[in-house]
């Protein structure tokens, strides 16, 4: 074991001082929760809803999410391209309701950016910020009853900044954000001079799935079978703090630990392969730990406890590494190794 400790004395546990703790995570904006109406008023008369004034949100929204909550300390909503399900359609009724309506007005191929100022949550990961949304894409078509149709681009076209609440809050890997929002738009018609005033309520639910813990590397046969295998219990999150590492199939009653680093490799070490590598950050070790009568390793990795900091977002490796004088050679050997990347 004096190799092993060698090595990790030798290793760079740097400070993790210099790594941001807010980083970008992609959420899918759920359709089937994300329901809003759109109410509007004209120069010419009341919007009605033709046929429906209903519609859904679908698409990616890019939010930074701040370590050190539960499940986060704050974060920001970057960006998003939201599509609008289905194309919004409206009528101006007609006075005379025997007659055709005053204009028609349809808006295609919408889809909304939606961006936020930077907010903290609290214990229970509620949240208060101020949103802006902004058409990336859109087509308003006005048809009156009496003159020519008008088509105008809508991309870019920006409501004023909006006060919005909201949760986020994580389960069984998955986090979860839920808001209720609002949001204004006015248009011009610049052929027939209508303006229009529309309002958009709903609520934005969109959704973050963990990355599963994958393995990789080879292990190579010790004194007990075929080689130690390593895998993971618990979850990937930060803030539930559950994620056990268990190395199987190891010999009995040797003393091994585990250690992680941010680089895979794979290179000839003692009677078996080095999988983890520390690059800039070096390597870091987990207190020893025993095989017991199962031949088994596991350790609880506490985020309190262990060496350096972790951040949501960050991908970190994992490998046991143990003694097996029975099967000489170099007397130890490894397993084979895990990619774990955090969430909040």
């Amino acid at each position: 074991m004096k190799a092993l400790h060698s090595l990790m004395a030798g290793a760079a546990l740097v400070a993790t001082s210099t790594l941001a703790s807010a980083q970008s995570f992609q959420f899918q904006i759920n359709p089937a929760l994300s329901n809003y109406t759109w109410s509007g008023t004209t120069s010419l008369g009341t919007m009605q809803g033709n046929p429906s004034n209903a519609f859904s949100l679908s698409g990616p929204i890019e939010i930074n999410l701040q370590s050190g909550g539960n499940p986060v300390g704050g974060g920001q909503w970057l960006s998003s391209n939201a599509m609008v399900m289905p194309d919004l359609s409206a009528i101006i009724p007609n006075a005379l309701i025997f007659l055709p309506p005053l204009a028609v007005i349809d808006i295609t191929n919408l889809s909304f950016t939606m961006s936020s100022t930077p907010f903290t949550c609290d214990a229970m990961g509620a949240f208060a910020t101020t949103s802006t949304l902004t058409m990336l894409t859109g087509t308003l078509t006005v048809t009156p009853l009496i003159g020519a149709q008008t088509v105008t681009n809508l991309a870019g076209t920006a409501g004023p900044p909006s006060a919005t609440t909201g949760l986020i809050t994580a389960a069984g890997g998955v986090i979860n954000l839920n808001s209720p929002m609002n949001a204004a738009f006015q248009f011009v018609d610049p052929s027939s001079g209508i303006t229009a005033n529309m309002t958009l309520l709903g609520t934005l639910a969109a959704n973050y799935t963990c990355p599963a813990v994958t393995s990789y590397c080879s292990t190579t046969p010790n004194s007990a079978g075929a080689g130690a295998i390593t895998t993971t219990t618990g979850s990937t999150s930060i803030s539930a703090n559950d994620l056990v590492l268990r190395s199987d199939f190891a010999p009995v009653n040797k003393p091994g630990i585990f250690y992680y680093g941010p680089n895979q490799i794979s290179a000839p070490f003692g009677n078996g392969l080095r999988c983890v590598g520390g690059g800039s950050l070096g390597v870091r070790r987990l207190p020893p730990t025993n095989s017991g009568a199962a031949g088994v390793f596991v350790t609880a990795f506490n985020h309190a406890t262990a060496p350096g900091t972790i951040f949501a977002g960050q991908t970190w490796n994992f490998q046991c590494w143990y003694r097996d004088p029975a099967a000489g050679g170099a007397n130890f050997n490894l397993s084979d190794a895990v990619s774990v990347t955090f969430c909040p």
